[in-house]
């Protein structure tokens, strides 16, 4: 990667939200398309309820990709640190149309919000999510909240 990188801050807009609608922010980042798939990179933020850690929000998270495709996960839960914060790197995969694909998702916890750093990529290109994952999570930041 190159010394001149492209940092995404998100707060270009103020969006009232609605009495009893949750924000469950996404920003998606797609890499160039090899034999029809564009390996790609989501960020989700979502507001996790009383009392939930990161373990159960890594768990869920597996759980919830397991309720819509077949996966397996392909190696160990990884314990790291995500921007200062406790975190756990998971690593599944599935098949979709004939396509062997492999997720690797940086999970973390801050301020009650659950984030899910996720790269997806073809199977073959695993060892390549895992460079840009580490290159993303090295330059993972929160937002530094301003004094009321």
């Amino acid at each position: 990667m190159s010394g001149d990188r492209l940092t995404i801050r998100r707060d270009p807009f103020a969006l009232p939200v609605p009495e009893g609608w949750v924000d469950r922010t996404v920003v998606t980042l797609t890499g160039p398309e090899v034999d029809g798939f564009a390996s790609n990179i989501v960020v989700t933020a979502e507001p996790l309820c009383d009392g939930l850690g990161l373990g159960g929000f890594a768990s869920g998270w597996v759980s919830r990709i397991a309720e819509h495709v077949a996966v397996r996960e392909l190696r160990r839960a990884e314990h790291v640190q995500i921007a200062g914060e406790p975190g756990q790197v998971r690593t599944i995969g599935w098949a979709e149309a004939g396509v062997a694909i492999s997720q690797r998702a940086a999970l973390v916890v801050h301020d009650g919000i659950g984030y899910a750093i996720v790269v997806t990529a073809p199977a073959d290109g695993l060892d390549e999510a895992d460079e840009v994952l580490a290159g993303v999570l090295d330059g993972f930041a929160f937002a530094v909240k301003e004094p009321t």
